[in-house]
């Protein structure tokens, strides 16, 4: 009996260490593509680095509204920040409100 529940137990733990640990991969790949949109956007308008954003974000599924994105752009700066939530199973049936932050800067050349 105790076998089945450090069985149980493990496959508990390893069950959240997946979903947290997926929620997070998802979350530096958003990073990262947000990171090349603003460092390839310096001489694009904010509308459409924006747009591409939301692009990015829709095509790895990340649970995060539109206007939850915002581009600042200076004439030597692109700055993005996005934040999100989503809703982490880190047990069956119980779901955990995760908050991710993303904050990108990059320096732009003037042409």
């Amino acid at each position: 009996m105790k076998t089945v529940i450090k069985l149980l137990v493990a496959a508990v733990v390893l069950h959240a260490a997946w979903r947290v640990g997926s929620a997070y991969l998802t979350y530096y790949r958003f990073e990262d593509r947000l990171q090349q949109a603003a460092q390839f956007g310096g001489t694009r308008p904010v509308a459409e680095v924006r747009d591409q954003a939301v692009k990015v974000a829709n095509e790895l599924a990340v649970p995060i509204e539109p206007d939850s994105i915002i581009v600042a752009k200076t004439d030597r700066e692109i700055s993005i920040d996005a934040t999100y939530v989503d809703q982490l199973q880190v047990f069956p049936g119980y779901y955990y409100p995760w908050e991710f932050k993303v904050s990108v800067n990059a320096w732009t050349r003037a042409w």
